[in-house]
């Protein structure tokens, strides 16, 4: 099974005034460095979903940007799924500083045969920018973009799916702390 990495690096970030989160400074290391460390030992290539590659230019990662520029993550994911030859993408924001080696690896092992997306299944709800994509899941986003439909999450009711359930992710990663985001500066402050 061969698995690359999506860090999505799109989003206008207004709630942070504009910034680009995956370049926030988080004890000393940007979320992009930190998200680096866990990714390129799990994935033979670690992708970046942007529409302006500039601001990441010094770390060399490939880019693609959005097939459906304003459609959100989803075409991001689109756009990956298109560039790679990969079985499997490991999907994560860029604006989650705190990834866990071990929790992508639980999403790697439940990986298989007839799937299309492996994914956290956590109260309140699933976490699809931290999940597993099969390459053939492509076909499927492109045609919910093509119709208007753009949340991440409702792909779990289209796509054979493996839900990873909070027991499993707790065994690995107590806290849970892995699904932490920064939505705004406060985040920020909190975390």
């Amino acid at each position: 099974m061969v698995v690359d990495a999506l860090v999505l690096a799109g989003g206008r970030a207004r709630r942070f005034g504009g910034v680009v989160k995956p370049l926030i400074d988080v004890g000393g290391r940007t979320i992009l460095e930190r998200q680096l460390d866990v990714l390129r030992p799990r994935a033979r290539r670690v992708w970046l979903s942007t529409n302006d590659p500039r601001p990441f230019s010094a770390f060399g990662l490939p880019t693609v940007a959005d097939t459906s520029p304003g459609a959100g993550p989803l075409a991001g994911i689109a756009a990956a799924l298109r560039a790679t030859d990969a079985d499997w993408l490991i999907v994560v924001a860029g604006d989650m500083p705190r990834l866990s080696g071990p929790v992508i690896d639980v999403l790697k092992s439940a990986a298989g045969a007839g799937l299309g997306l492996v994914i956290p299944d956590l109260e309140p709800g699933l976490e699809p920018l931290h999940a597993m994509y099969h390459r053939s899941a492509a076909d499927v986003i492109d045609a919910r973009l093509a119709a208007g439909l753009r949340k991440a999450m409702d792909l779990a009711g289209v796509l054979p799916t493996r839900r990873i359930g909070r027991e499993q992710l707790v065994a690995v990663d107590p806290t849970l702390s892995f699904r932490a985001n920064l939505n705004s500066p406060e985040d920020l402050v909190e975390g």
